[in-house]
């Protein structure tokens, strides 16, 4: 840099001097124009210097940023001249030489190489030197005391180039300390050494897996799988000596890949596989991956540990065998097995034990105090002293109880078992089965029942068993049904059946050959012909003849009188006068009288055997197969009103179900002709219509009467009385009036009105009741000359405001019509009130008039026909009982 800026400076000179020689010749302005251009170069030139100057600061912190990366680097760096002299060097380059920079430089770096490598140093520095390559090499080299190191050396030359003198080359030279990297490699190489010799040797098949192929294996490894050569192993898939398929379905290297994944995520898998022996031969090994890491970019090495585990396999399934058995027989018997452990006072027992004892499974161990809870109590002492005897003489035990559950129900419980003991003879505990034989127990009872009812049979119903032996001898008779037949046991017993029943002989002798036979017998007993069916059958224990006889005679006499019902029932069903048709749950017709004959134009013979909607399409329709469900699941059911297919008229139609033995086997469905019912009812609807018109009539004119009435009594009595009075006080012929009889005119008036409204709306019924209001109306009438005579009972409570109206109205147009028509000098009026019922009767000992004359008359009894309307209105029926002469009782009955 120095001689750059030298060279710098006297061009510079060179410069400056040219510029003053110039300056004489040159004009003001150019001499101007020329100082601002020197001035604009100044600056530059500064700018540029301060340039250098920070470049030079740049490059000497870079070296020494250099030199200390030199000096401090981890590895040895030395510069070697080409003779082999020591440059330079850095601090780790002394350290390894083990001596100071200032006695190392200068010195030859062959000294430092150990004597046995200097041959090959001379022979490396002399290639490097000749090549722009960088070498290496490793040799042994020696410190300044003498200590040897491993070292590896990497060379490169440099050219050096001096001022004034030419280039000479150098060897950058670097140096690093492998002795512990070789002394790590002869370990692992001792290691690997060691390992191959336990690999090779051990008794463990071993073999490695790289890739999903085997790329080593030991000897006990090929003795495993019956090789003699490792290639027979090695170079082949993990799967070439399997089977494609394991025992569970699995591909075998689908398996595999996973054992691979799990033991490369996991850290090791175990796993069991089927495998082909070189001969063939099937075995069961138990492989147990472990990965081995290799160098980045390869594929991990799985180790594997063969272990030939087919006689444990074959042994565990014999095991398992043993327990499926034992297992299978404990549950075809339904046996419980338990174990009491006499030191902890703990049962143990299986779920078909708990069940046996009426418990809910339960797998732990339960105090055996639970095991007695369930004895019965009259079982319980007998129970436990077996179970003490048992463990005390070291015997077995076999004992029947009872255990009862918690619902209460009674349980019969078979045990065995007998003390458990340890290899010195002391007894630890007690083990044995239990089973539940409450069928058995169930089943003798049974048996013993039916051998009572057999005897009972025997003794009480007309049946004769008779045993005859191979040869034909009777060995057996008995049963009440032989005093039925008037022979005595004793008579035929040890006779033959040829000497005896000589027409039963071929029967006999079909059974005695093996065969079941059926037959019937007809005798003569106690004065009657006797039906006897008889069922036989071989014995062939005993090798004898079973015969059962059993008297039919009613049976018989009953079929012929069910016969003759049928018959009847029959000839019902065909001279009934409604349409019969019975069909089963499947639609089928079973039944088809006559007049179904009729209604439908079809004969029994062609429908019977025939679905029930084929034969009458018509009726097929989603509401008759409703109404049929309904009817098969038990509820009657009535469609009226449907019109006849091939006739005028209607039919109502009852369904009703068949039952046998309380359950439901088809329909029987009725057909009514209600054509002249329809009819009938029409008129009489017509009737009752013209009925409730006539009735409408009266009511209206009963109620035009009472307002004539009521108009008569205002125009007749009100009317004058106020006429009489307006006269009063107007004067007659202009004298003056007297107020004293205007006032007793307009008195009469008021009272009149009372009167009237009175009759019209009776305040005093509404606020004080039937008994009241009828007494205020006697009192009204009886100054009328005719007394009234009440008799009334029970009307101290209210009644029914409808009842109570009903009542005085009645009563009032009754005595009414009395007063205006009857002549009677007095009137008797009964209101009793008895259970509910209110009687009401009216009697006068008037003229009296003939009833039927009511019906002739059209305007007369019109006050009466108002009465009748209101009294069946409410429910009554009016009485009325008149002679000529001798008065006249109309009474009725209305509920209160």
């Amino acid at each position: 840099m120095d001689a750059a800026l030298g060279s710098l400076r006297s061009r510079a000179e060179r410069q400056r001097y040219l510029v003053t020689q110039a300056v004489e010749n040159q004009t003001p302005q150019e001499i101007q124009r020329m100082i601002q251009e020197l001035q604009v170069h100044q600056i530059e030139l500064e700018m540029q210097n301060e340039e250098l100057l920070r470049a030079q600061a740049e490059v000497q912190t870079a070296r020494e940023q250099y030199v200390d990366l030199y000096d401090f680097a981890p590895v040895g760096y030395f510069t070697l001249t080409a003779a082999g002299l020591i440059e330079q060097l850095n601090l780790c380059a002394s350290r390894l030489l083990g001596s100071v920079r200032q006695r190392l430089a200068g010195r030859r770096f062959e000294v430092f190489v150990a004597p046995s490598n200097r041959l090959e140093f001379g022979q490396f520095l002399t290639r490097v030197l000749n090549t722009t390559r960088t070498l290496s090499c490793e040799i042994v080299l020696q410190r300044e005391d003498g200590s040897l190191f491993y070292a590896q050396l990497e060379g490169l030359r440099m050219e050096h180039t001096l001022a004034n003198s030419p280039a000479q080359q150098q060897c950058r030279l670097a140096v690093l300390d492998t002795t512990a990297r070789r002394v790590a490699t002869a370990a692992l190489a001792t290691s690997e050494a060691r390992f191959r010799r336990l690999f090779n040797d051990s008794r463990d098949a071993v073999v490695l897996l790289q890739g999903h192929m085997y790329i080593d294996c030991n000897n006990a490894a090929l003795a495993l799988l019956g090789a003699t050569r490792k290639d027979q192993i090695v170079g082949h898939n993990a799967w070439a000596h399997c089977p494609s398929h394991q025992p569970d379905g699995r591909r075998t290297i689908d398996m595999l890949r996973e054992s691979v994944d799990e033991a490369l995520r996991t850290g090791s898998k175990r796993c069991d596989a089927r495998m082909n022996k070189a001969t063939g031969e099937e075995i069961w090994v138990e492989a147990v991956l472990t990965p081995i890491e290799e160098g980045a970019g390869k594929p991990p090495v799985i180790h594997m540990l063969w272990r030939d585990v087919t006689a444990e396999r074959a042994a565990a399934a014999q095991v398992r065998e043993s327990e499926s058995r034992l297992s299978l027989a404990l549950e075809a018997s339904e046996t419980g097995v338990f174990t009491w452990d006499i030191a902890s006072n703990r049962l143990e027992w299986d779920q078909r034990a708990q069940t046996i004892f009426g418990y809910e499974y339960n797998p732990r161990l339960v105090p055996i105090e639970m095991l007695g809870k369930r004895f019965h109590a009259d079982d319980s002492g007998r129970v436990w002293e077996a179970i003490e005897a048992a463990i005390a003489a070291q015997s077995p035990m076999a004992l029947d109880f009872r255990v009862v559950w918690p619902d209460g129900s009674l349980h019969h419980v078979s045990a065995a078992g007998r003390a458990v003991t340890d290899e010195l003879g002391k007894t630890r505990g007690f083990a044995g089965v239990v089973r539940d034989v409450t069928s058995i127990y169930a089943a003798e009872e049974e048996l013993h029942y039916k051998s009572l009812v057999m005897a009972s049979v025997l003794d009480h119903l007309p049946v004769v068993l008779t045993r005859v032996a191979a040869d034909g001898t009777i060995l057996e008779r008995t049963g009440s049904g032989l005093v039925t037949l008037g022979l005595p046991s004793e008579a035929i017993v040890g006779h033959n059946v040829r000497n005896v029943f000589p027409h039963l002989l071929p029967e006999i002798e079909t059974v005695l050959s093996g065969q079941r036979l059926e037959f019937m017998t007809w005798a003569k007993g106690k004065g009657r012909q006797l039906t006897i069916r008889n069922y036989a059958f071989f014995d062939e224990q005993q090798q004898q003849a079973i015969v059962l006889g059993f008297d039919e005679t009613e049976v018989e006499d009953k079929k012929k009188q069910l016969q003759a019902e049928k018959e009847f029932t029959e000839s019902l069903l065909e001279n009934s006068v409604d349409g019969i048709v019975a069909f089963d749950r499947e639609g089928t017709i079973t039944a088809w009288n006559v007049k179904a004959a009729t209604y439908f134009c079809q004969e029994a013979a062609d429908v019977l055997g025939q679905p029930i909607f084929e034969v009458l399409p018509h009726l097929d329709s989603e509401e008759s197969r409703q109404i049929v469900e309904r009817v098969l699941a038990g509820e009657q059911v009535l469609l009226p009103g449907q019109a006849f297919e091939h006739r005028a008229g209607h039919y109502d139609v009852y369904h009703v179900p068949l039952r046998q033995e309380n359950e439901i086997t088809g329909i029987l469905a009725i057909f009514r002709d209600v054509t002249e019912r329809d009819r009938l009812a029409e008129e009489a609807t017509q009737l009752r219509l013209r009925q409730q018109q006539e009735v409408l009539s009266a009511i209206l004119t009963t109620q035009e009467t009472e307002r004539k009435r009521i108009a008569e009594a205002l125009h007749n009595g009100l009317g004058q009385l106020l006429y009489a009075a307006k006269l009063s006080l107007e004067g007659r012929a202009g004298s003056p009036s007297s107020p004293r009889a205007s006032l007793k005119l307009l008195h009469e008036a008021i009272r009149t009105t009372r009167t009237i409204s009175f009759e019209l709306t009776p305040g005093i019924l509404e606020d004080f009741g039937l008994r009241t209001a009828l007494e205020e109306l006697s009192k009204r009438i009886t100054p009328t000359g005719l007394p009234v005579h009440l008799h009334l009972t029970n009307l101290e409570q209210r009644l029914r405001p409808t009842v109570e109206i009903a009542v005085y109205r009645i009563v009032q147009e009754l005595l009414n019509n009395i007063m205006k028509h009857s002549q009677a000098t007095e009137v008797e009026v009964h209101v009793a009130r008895e259970k509910g019922h209110v009687a009401v009767s009216v009697e006068d000992n008037g003229r009296g008039f003939e009833p039927d004359a009511l019906t002739t008359l059209p305007l007369a009894g019109m006050g009466l026909s108002g009465v009748r309307n209101r009294v069946a209105l409410l429910g009554g029926e009016l009485s009325i009982k008149s002679q000529l002469g001798r008065g006249t009782i109309i009474s009725f009955e209305l509920d209160d």
